[in-house]
């Protein structure tokens, strides 16, 4: 019987992440913060926030520029408000939104939100930028 040397498994190389340049354009003013959320659920896109693995923050209102590294590569959805009197949350009126919001792709808002293809991207690996407008209803 021969015997056979144990090799150990040869790892295999990790997949090459991503940043993300994401510059928001038509700010009403630079006040407040930007709240953000990135989710690869893009179907539940609108549930960001409950996603576990999503990216959410804020930075200050005054960057309009917000860099995410090492990221991975694949699908996404960016929602964004800008959260004017840093209460936290999209202030609304009758259910119409009085501060500003944002989607990843920038879909034409009609009459609610926009579809998960609207606002989903790929993300490649290396360096990508996508510029977010702001909308405001009120």
């Amino acid at each position: 019987m021969l015997a056979t040397a144990a090799t150990s498994p040869v790892p295999l190389p990790a997949p090459p992440l991503a940043t993300l340049r994401v510059d928001v354009e038509g700010l009403r003013d630079r006040k407040g913060q930007l709240l953000f959320c990135l989710t690869r659920q893009t179907k539940d896109f609108l549930s960001c926030d409950k996603d576990p693995t999503a990216i959410h923050g804020s930075v200050a209102a005054e960057k309009a520029a917000i860099n995410f590294e090492n990221m991975a590569p694949g699908e996404w959805a960016l929602l964004m408000i800008h959260d004017s009197n840093g209460n936290g949350k999209l202030d609304k009126r009758f259910g119409i939104p009085r501060e500003g919001f944002g989607f990843s792709g920038n879909p034409v808002i009609r009459f609610g939100p926009p579809s998960a293809g609207a606002v989903r991207f790929v993300l490649p690996s290396g360096t990508s930028e996508q510029r977010l407008k702001m909308r405001y209803i009120l």
